[in-house]
């Protein structure tokens, strides 16, 4: 409350050296904003003297937190102009100071971006070619080590003693550690799925009652997008003690169908109708020779049953069903030039006359 009375107290009392200050002050921040990108681009440049590229000097970790820090170091120094009192001045230094390491934490994070070339360069020092799952996690790994030491510093700055805080927690730091066996399980769980890989960003996955695309491996959870456009969030604790089918680390799909033909079909017709089916499936370059399976199945209460097995290369999903429909209008064409008609469920009702 007496921070705000005393601001008020100042636009109060303004004087016209208060105005000239205000003046100097507000032009000192505009002069930094607008020369923000610039003092920004020379000071990566210095790292990055070598590249000639503009675009990516400004692609760089460090240049959008460096651009923001100097509109802020404008705002500073615009305030020093103010020749505020120094309770008041003291309040903005703190927060110039909390912004700075706020600033710095992020240029560092976003140099450890998985998609960053300064990472990159990073990996190959350490002669790390892990997979882009890995990748990430790493990633996120470091980035939140750099939030976490970011965040002990601000907490310092702020004028708490760390080690007094630990200690004053006494008996919360035992519920605390309870709560927190959940987190470390499913960390230690999202290193398991990082290290053992049993499915990657990107990869079609069935978990119990769940299915879909993997988007994310985080700390704790995985994310899934199933059919439905339906975001699922899976811990990783669960993962791995869950049956996991990863669907896109199959080689080849399975094609299985049982063609029903009426009961009285010719015996003829039916040894024909298998041997050219036999026949379209050789000559077709997506299936699997040795895996055709075409029989005589069974006779079922519906009429005579076909069985039509076989596998093939195409893995992808769209592939497949337009493979499938492929195969699908060929039987039937074929039956229809066989003369062979499909049966269809069906039921004999007897009366009986008294």
């Amino acid at each position: 409350m007496d921070f705000i009375n005393q601001i008020f107290n100042l636009v109060k009392n303004l004087s016209i050296q208060n105005a000239i200050d205000i003046g100097i002050g507000l032009a000192i921040i505009v002069i930094f904003k607008i020369l923000s990108s610039s003092f920004a681009y020379i000071i990566v440049k210095m790292f990055k003297f070598k590249v000639k590229d503009k675009k990516k000097i400004k692609e760089n970790g460090f240049y959008k937190p460096l651009k923001i820090f100097f509109v802020i170091l404008g705002i500073y120094i615009g305030f020093i102009a103010l020749k505020l009192p120094e309770n008041i001045f003291r309040i903005v230094t703190k927060i110039f100071r909390i912004c700075t390491i706020l600033l710095t934490a992020k240029g560092f994070a976003n140099l450890f971006d998985a998609s960053s070339e300064s990472f990159a360069k990073f990996r190959a020092k350490l002669h790390f070619n892990g997979n882009d799952t890995t990748i990430n996690f790493f990633s996120k790994v470091i980035k939140s080590l750099i939030y976490i030491i970011a965040g002990f510093i601000l907490i310092s700055e702020l004028g708490y003693d760390l080690g007094g805080l630990a200690t004053g927690l006494g008996i919360s730091s035992v519920v605390i550690a309870l709560a927190a066996q959940d987190i470390a399980k499913s960390f230690l769980a999202g290193i398991s799925i990082i290290s053992d890989r049993p499915f990657e960003i990107g990869d079609y996955i069935l978990v119990d009652a769940f299915a879909g695309t993997v988007e994310d491996i985080t700390f704790r959870t995985t994310r899934i997008r199933d059919a439905e456009n339906q975001v699922i969030i899976l811990p990783n604790s669960m993962l791995t003690t869950a049956n996991i089918i990863n669907a896109t680390k199959r080689e080849k799909r399975r094609y299985y169908l049982i063609l029903t033909l009426e009961i009285d079909t010719p015996m003829e017709k039916i040894s024909n109708y298998i041997e050219n089916i036999k026949l379209a499936l050789n000559t077709n370059q997506n299936v699997e020779k040795e895996s055709i399976k075409v029989f005589f199945n069974t006779i079922s209460a519906n009429g005579i049953d076909i069985s039509v097995d076989f596998y093939t290369n195409l893995t992808e999903l769209i592939d497949f069903m337009k493979f499938k429909e492929e195969i699908n209008y060929t039987l039937l064409e074929m039956a229809n030039q066989a003369n062979i008609n499909l049966a269809y469920p069906s039921q004999s009702i007897y009366l009986k006359k008294e």
